[in-house]
């Protein structure tokens, strides 16, 4: 006859022990379970995105890990960069860009930028001595220089251009406390709903542009007019002839006035600007689907 299996026999008293033995264990693969998947919502929702291999423990808590960016498609949208998901809920999609200057820059200089006329800046992280901004991502949008080249633009279409970059360079100085320094067409970008934004804001607060510099950027919006009403004017040259024939009376004297000590918020109630569209750019969007077909650069998948 086989003898019966030995039992272990507890006592009362050694119950409560043994209950919490058990319980040490489940809390145990409970906590390992939620290490695993975490806060980690392309998991939960059951998206196939691959994560990124570069994990790291950040020091400072203002940055965020490359780990919450998913990338997807290269795309040049005012410069080169990579769509990305954040993993956060709803994925959000945003464009991620590294820093042209990689060098002896800091992020201490960085800050939340949003605004109607500015492609906002979201976030940032370092990855040694690179420096990655992380924008709002414009669907399909184009730059001016783009829409320069296709279109021919109306004394009306000009102003209103002038008037929504200078209501974003007000941001920049006022609240941002810094001057542009990159106001050319490879920067200003034209939407899909009809909105002129001022890209790589991202690199203006980490180049640390004095506001004392601030009448560069109003002597480029002189600049931009000069070049609109005559495609063949040189952009950018700092002795450009402003006493072009295709200028009228009143997109002359706003030119000449961005070459005298001035400010944003004096040369918004110019004349000249009156004649731009009320309420905001919305009537660019012609030129913009015009345009499209010849603006979107979408390169290959990113590495992930």
């Amino acid at each position: 006859m086989t003898p019966d299996p030995k039992r272990e026999t507890y006592l009362p008293h050694q119950l409560n022990g043994l209950w919490s033995k058990q319980n040490s264990i489940q809390g145990e693969s409970a906590s390992s379970e939620t290490k695993v998947q975490g806060k980690n919502h392309a998991y939960r929702l059951g998206i196939p995105i691959k994560s990124s291999k570069l994990e790291r423990k950040l020091d400072n808590p203002k940055q965020t890990s490359q780990a919450k960016y998913h990338k997807s498609y290269n795309i040049d949208q005012a410069g080169p960069g990579v769509i990305a998901l954040k993993d956060t809920e709803k994925l959000p999609i945003c464009l991620l860009k590294y820093s042209q200057s990689q060098k002896e820059r800091s992020c201490l200089k960085l800050q939340f930028a949003s605004h109607k006329n500015l492609v906002s800046l979201i976030d940032h992280f370092q990855s040694g001595d690179e420096v990655h901004l992380v924008y709002e991502y414009e669907h399909l949008a184009v730059t001016l220089g783009c829409v320069a080249g296709t279109v021919s633009f109306s004394e009306a279409d000009i102003a209103t251009i002038c008037k929504e970059v200078l209501e974003g360079l007000k941001y920049v100085h006022t609240i941002l406390r810094i001057t542009y320094g990159m106001l050319d067409f490879s920067n200003i970008l034209l939407t899909w709903q009809g909105e002129v934004k001022l890209a790589n804001i991202g690199e203006s607060l980490l180049s640390e542009h004095p506001l004392s510099r601030a009448s560069k950027d109003i002597e480029d919006i002189g600049r931009v007019v000069v070049f609109l009403s005559d495609r063949s004017a040189p952009l950018g040259e700092p002795n450009q002839d402003t006493n072009n024939p295709s200028l009228s009376q009143l997109a002359y004297s706003f030119v000449q006035r961005t070459k005298e000590p001035t400010t944003i918020e004096c040369l918004i109630e110019d004349e000249f600007l009156h004649l731009a569209n009320p309420g905001g750019a919305w009537s660019l969007k012609r030129h913009y689907f015009e345009t499209l077909p010849l603006g979107i650069r979408i390169g290959s998948r990113a590495n992930r």
